[in-house]
C-alpha cells in the first residue's frame, strides 16, 4: 500500500544528462533464465536471493525514492540488465549510454552473461546529476555503481567488458 502516490517512481528515463545506476551485484546467474531459453538452454546456476543484502539495498533504495532522489527504476528481473536498460531507454523516447566495465559483478567472464543473467535484488536507477551526492550517500554500503548517463538520442549504447561497443540499437 502506497500512503503517498505523489512518490511513486515510474521505469521510464526522464531526461538527458540523467545519471544511470545498477543497485546490486550481478553474477553468472542464467539458469532458467530468458537468455537460456532463447538458445533452448536451462542450466545450472539458477539465481539465489541474499536476503540481509536485499532487505538493506531496497531499505536504501526507498529512503532515495522518499527524498525525491530517483527520476526513474526498474527492476532488472526477466532478461537481465540487458532487458531493463533497453526498456527503461525506450519507454521514455530517449537513450543510454553504458559501460558494462562499471558494473559490479562476480564470477562474470562475459558480456552476455552480464547483460542477461537474472541475478536477483538488482535495479536500474536514473537520477539528476544535482541529486549525485545525496542519492550516493544514502545507498553506501547497499552495493551501487553509476555505469552510464541518459541521452537525447533514441539509442542504446553498450559498451563490453573489454571497453570495446557490442550494441548500438
Amino acid at each position: 500500500k502506497m500512503r503517498d502516490v505523489r512518490k511513486a517512481v515510474t521505469l521510464d528515463v526522464k531526461k538527458p544528462g540523467d545519471l544511470v545506476y545498477v543497485l546490486g551485484k550481478t553474477f553468472p546467474e542464467l539458469g532458467a533464465s530468458e537468455w537460456y531459453a532463447l538458445h533452448e538452454a536451462i542450466g545450472n546456476s539458477v539465481p539465489k536471493v541474499n536476503a540481509k543484502t536485499a532487505k538493506a539495498r531496497y531499505e536504501a533504495l526507498h529512503r532515495a525514492i522518499m527524498a525525491g532522489l530517483v527520476a526513474s527504476c526498474h527492476d532488472c528481473s526477466d532478461g537481465g540488465l540487458g532487458v531493463a536498460l533497453a526498456e527503461t531507454a525506450f519507454a521514455g523516447g530517449l537513450g543510454l549510454e553504458i559501460d558494462l566495465g562499471a558494473v559490479p559483478t562476480e564470477g562474470i567472464t562475459r558480456n552476455d552473461e552480464l547483460l542477461f543473467s537474472e541475478s536477483q535484488s538488482r535495479f536500474v536507477v536514473t537520477i539528476s546529476p544535482t541529486s549525485r551526492a545525496a542519492f550516493e550517500a544514502l545507498l553506501t554500503g547497499s552495493g551501487f555503481a553509476r555505469i552510464g548517463t541518459v541521452i537525447a538520442e533514441g539509442m542504446l549504447k553498450v559498451d563490453g567488458l573489454a571497453g570495446n561497443r557490442i550494441i548500438e540499437e
